[in-house]
């Protein structure tokens, strides 16, 4: 019997989700399946997310999901914080949940079936791979090795390096250095997620102010933009109360605020970083909603007030100076070596049989 036009469409989603979540794909009845085919489109349009996700549903078989294989504890965790009136109105007002994009800021935008808050899974990728080259470390990290860590984080970015680092993990990290590189992640992911909410809990939302923002902004003339969405714009006051709401509205205690705090901090540091390489590639045009990264660690800097421990003379002087470095390096180096940054696929942290690679892996051959 000849297959219909939906049965069709049906096989593109087959080899990475689960029979359930296709029928959802199909009948969108709220934010969630909206977010699942948000989710599930992006990965079929891009061969090399297909390959990872087919992949890791192989691997994970009748038990796999690709709506739970992203993840959301950032989300769950900022909101479990919040006073319970804070944290109701979040969960019967938004739906949350990670994407795939190089919108460093996240999105919340409106849906017909709701509000979406969403920030990028490349993050993490980005922030590990820049926290491997620019954090101390209980072992020597090499420096040619750093600064490799550092073009990967930044390709990660520029949508030219692949994301198949579960398969291609792109060199061989010691395991100590590995649970210190990590560390950072979750309450970087946290802020982040807490900006969103703090925007819906402020009432910086209006849906007369809605931008079309792409999922994946071209960076090359060899890309192109992809999928445009309607998201909420505030204006620069907004993203600073954001940022600082973030950190203040939970009920955090003494060391989770630390953390989450200095490591916002590190977020806007790294982002400051990429923003110049960015802002070299595509010139920003006419007013810009997001203020500066440096703006807003100024901000947060100013603003959250100082406590015991806090180590001034790094983030108020050493930091910004690395940062400072490191644009300046980043712009020379992608000015005399711009086909490196542009070419898609993988950059490794060492050359092939030493130490931090070990053997070349071949594509299709040692992995699929």
């Amino acid at each position: 019997m000849e297959k219909t036009p939906i049965e069709i469409q049906k096989l593109f989603y087959r080899p990475i989700c689960n029979e359930e979540e296709i029928d959802r794909i199909f009948n969108i009845q709220n934010a969630q399946d909206y977010l699942l085919k948000l989710r599930a489109d992006t990965i079929v349009d891009h061969m090399r997310l297909f390959r990872v996700y087919r992949n890791k549903a192989i691997e994970q078989g009748d038990k796999w999901s690709l709506e739970k294989s992203f993840e959301s504890d950032h989300f769950v965790n900022f909101k479990n914080r919040l006073p319970p009136d804070l944290k109701q109105n979040c969960e019967d007002n938004i739906t949350c949940g990670n994407i795939f994009s190089n919108e460093v800021n996240g999105f919340i935008f409106p849906t017909k079936f709701g509000i979406i808050t969403t920030i990028s899974d490349s993050m993490r990728y980005f922030i590990e791979f820049m926290n491997l080259g620019l954090l101390n470390f209980t072992e020597e990290v090499p420096q040619h090795v750093r600064l490799n860590a550092l073009r990967i984080a930044i390709r990660v970015m520029l949508q030219t390096e692949a994301i198949d680092f579960k398969m291609d993990p792109r060199g061989i990290i010691p395991k100590v250095i590995q649970k210190e590189m990590y560390h950072t992640y979750p309450f970087q992911a946290q802020f982040l997620a807490g900006h969103e909410y703090a925007h819906f809990l402020l009432g910086h939302l209006d849906n007369t102010k809605i931008e079309q923002k792409h999922l994946f902004k071209a960076m090359f003339k060899s890309q192109e933009d992809y999928r445009k969405i309607g998201a909420y714009t505030v204006s620069q006051k907004h993203e600073f109360e954001a940022d600082l709401a973030s950190i203040t509205l939970p009920n955090y205690t003494d060391v989770e605020k630390q953390f989450v705090y200095e490591y916002a901090l590190l977020w806007f540091a790294y982002l400051a970083i990429y923003e110049a390489i960015e802002d070299y590639l595509v010139p920003p045009i006419g007013y810009q909603t997001h203020p500066s990264a440096i703006s807003r660690y100024q901000n947060l800097l100013d603003k959250v007030p100082k406590y015991k421990g806090f180590n001034v003379k790094y983030y108020t002087k050493e930091l910004p100076d690395i940062v400072d470095k490191y644009r300046t390096f980043f712009i020379e180096d992608i000015g005399y070596h711009c086909d490196s940054y542009e070419m898609y696929g993988s950059a490794y942290l060492d050359v092939p049989n030493t130490k931090w690679r070990g053997k070349e892996l071949i594509d299709r051959v040692d992995y699929y």
